[in-house]
Parts: C-alpha cells; structure tokens; sequence
C-alpha cells in the first residue's frame, strides 16, 4: 500500500514523459542495426533501450530469468529475460534478463501492459536478427553461384585463350587475368575473410603487378589483433588497392612503391605511396579510377586524400573505421 500510495502521489506531483511511438521505432530500428552487427551485445543493447523506455529507479542484470516478462505482485520489480541471439543457436534460448525497479525514476509501479510491451519488443528484435541473418545467407548462396559460374565457364575459356596465345606477352596477361579471377571467385565464395590473409593476398597480387611493371614494393602490413572482413568489407578493400597500384603503374611512371597496412583498436590506416612523376592531386580529373576509389571509401564509412610528396611522389591516404564482423 504504501509503494503505491508513493508512486501515486509522486505522479500526481510530477507527471510521467512516455516515449513516443516515433522515438521507439527510431530506436528498435537502431537497436535492430547493432544486434545484427554483434549478437553477442544483446544483454547492454536491450538494456539500454529499456532504461529509455522504462526509466527504472534501478536496472540490473541476472543470471536467471525464465521467459514470458513478468511483474512482481505488488508491481515494484520487472524481470524481463534476454533471449540469446548469437547465430550458433538455432532456437533462442533465455541468457539471462534484467530487473528493473519502479517505473519512471519510482514514479509508477510496472503494469501487465509494461510487461507484455517488453516482450512485444523484444520478439521483434529476435525476428529483425533472424530475418537479417535469413538475407545474409541468401546473399551468400548467390555470391557461391556467382563463384562457381564465373570459375567454370570464365575461367576455362580464360584457360583455353591462354594455351592458344600468339605470344609470350599475351600469354603472361591471360595468366594474370586468370589469378585476378581466381582471386576474385575465392572472395565471393567465402564469407569473412582474415585481415591477415587478405594482406597476404593483397601483397602477393600487387607484387606480382608492380613486379611485370618494372616497379619495386615495399610492403608493410601490423595489426594489433585479428579481424574478421565481411565480403562487402574485402571487396572494397581489395578494389581500392587495386585501382591505387593501376594508377602508379598507367601514370606515375615509378620505380618504387610503398604500401602500408596497419589495424589499430578498429581503425586501419593505408598508405599507398611512389617516387613517380606525379605532382599536384587537387588538379587531377576525378573520372572513374579516383572516382571509384573515393566512392569505395566512403561506402565503407572512411576517408581518402592524396598529397604531394617532400620528394618525388605522391602519396594517398586512406582511413577506415572496420567492425569485427565474427558473429
């Protein structure tokens, strides 16, 4: 009685601010976007947005909390259970839950309507998860299709051309376009992709480029952890190295090329430099090589600027912000 006469007279004095309809839906949106992104951060995400929503005069988190969402009998305690929504589990299982004291900073008790509202939205972020990961496998299905299709048929006419190639020169071209598309048909079929094996990819294809071109390179590759690249990561990646190095080699006319790779706390830093004849980047014509390379960048969330050199040069920076896509 008296936990109710309190919560009475306190919203009597005080009143109560609901979340709108509007501002919820922005937020199971945003909350949706990052469980898809890491699963494994379900517990903080779905507390945080039940602080919002609820605003408890205290949330805390428990090991044991079995499922539908319950009130306490006099209605000051709210248990709400975290569905675990790692992708090794195939059925939700409770990891947990969180509970919540007094609505509304001890303003109001939870109602059976509260209760039912935190399952409601809970259920919808465990359906956003499984409908995202539903996608994210159809998309793979297609890429492994697209792989083989382009290996078969491609590739042996590739292979084919090459047997039958007038000269040595047009032999060597077929051959590197064949390892372009060998490289290209692995991505696609894989999923996520190790930075470090990508770096050792990326070095081992642009060697082999600079090295037919007359150009020597100097590769540098530290991270201060392994990281997981999602396909969309690893194709924009690879692709702005690519268009970088075929720039040098179309028109920088360089003999040296340095080229830097280093993952710090989710930040990678790329520095992609020559001694050629380039000077004065801002004059450049933005057509479809640097044109792709800044819009390759920025789909990924980073920056890219190139600058002139102390000596003969040019060197093109490009940062990245990369999330861990293991999940």
């Amino acid at each position: 009685m008296y936990s109710a006469l309190r919560c009475w007279i306190l919203g009597r004095r005080t009143g109560a601010a609901a979340m709108s309809a509007e501002r919820m839906f922005d937020r199971l949106y945003r909350v949706a976007r990052a469980l898809e992104q890491s699963p494994e951060q379900a517990r903080r995400q779905i507390a945080d947005l039940l602080q919002e929503l609820f605003a408890p005069l205290s949330l805390v988190p428990t090991d044991h909390a079995e499922a539908p969402s319950r009130i306490s009998v006099d209605g000051s305690t709210l248990v709400v259970p975290i569905p675990s929504l790692s992708a090794r589990d195939v059925q939700p299982i409770a990891a947990g839950g969180l509970v919540l004291r007094f609505a509304h900073q001890g303003q109001r008790l939870f109602t059976q309507a509260d209760a039912q509202l935190s399952e409601r939205l809970i259920e919808q972020l465990r359906r956003a998860v499984a409908y995202d990961r539903a996608v994210e496998q159809g998309r793979s299905e297609e890429r492994a299709r697209i792989a083989q299709d382009l290996h078969d048929d491609i590739g042996a006419r590739l292979l084919t051309l090459m047997y039958q190639a007038p000269n040595t020169e047009m032999e060597e071209y077929i051959r590197h376009t064949l390892q372009d598309l060998k490289t290209l048909t692995r991505g696609l079929a894989a999923a996520h992709h190790p930075l470090s094996h990508a770096a050792a990819e990326w070095k081992a294809d642009i060697g082999q480029r600079l090295s037919a071109a007359g150009c020597d390179l100097h590769w540098h590759f530290s991270t201060d952890r392994e990281l997981l690249l999602s396909v969309v990561q690893w194709s924009g990646l690879t692709r702005v190295l690519r268009e970088l190095v075929n720039n040098i080699i179309a028109h920088a006319q360089a003999n040296q090329v340095w080229i830097s790779v280093c993952l710090d706390h989710a930040q990678v830093a790329m520095q992609v430099c020559d001694d050629g004849i380039g000077r004065e980047p801002s004059g450049w014509s933005q057509g479809l090589g640097l044109g792709g390379v800044r819009k390759r960048v920025r789909l990924l969330g980073g920056e890219v600027a190139w600058v002139e050199q102390p000596g003969p040069g040019i060197r093109c920076d490009v940062q990245l912000p990369l999330s861990d896509e293991r999940s």
